[in-house]
């Protein structure tokens, strides 16, 4: 139930907000993000029975530190890409 309610949150803040502003472009940034995670995730779990998630959490628990640089590192990026977005709506006149 929580991998569903993840999903649905994921998926819905990143595809609904962007289709309803009608930015297609954005969307189908997100829908190919979402195919090609989606395709990863497939071939991850028929390889190895793990999903991504899973790999991840096995890695971090051998690998506290470089686990903690992976999420900073993607925290980083998705405030730049925020920021990047949002650069003209944060700029004063």
């Amino acid at each position: 139930m929580k991998e569903i309610l993840f999903i649905v949150l994921l998926a819905g803040g990143l595809l609904i907000p962007s289709a309803l502003a009608k930015q297609w472009w954005l969307f189908g940034v997100f829908m190919v993000f979402f195919i090609c995670f989606g395709i990863v995730e497939w071939i991850a779990v028929a390889k190895t029975g793990m999903t991504v998630s899973q790999h991840f959490w096995k890695y971090s628990e051998a690998h506290k530190g470089s686990a903690w640089g992976v999420l900073i590192g993607m925290l980083v990026s998705w405030l730049a890409l925020l920021a990047h977005l949002g650069s003209k709506l944060f700029k004063k006149k």
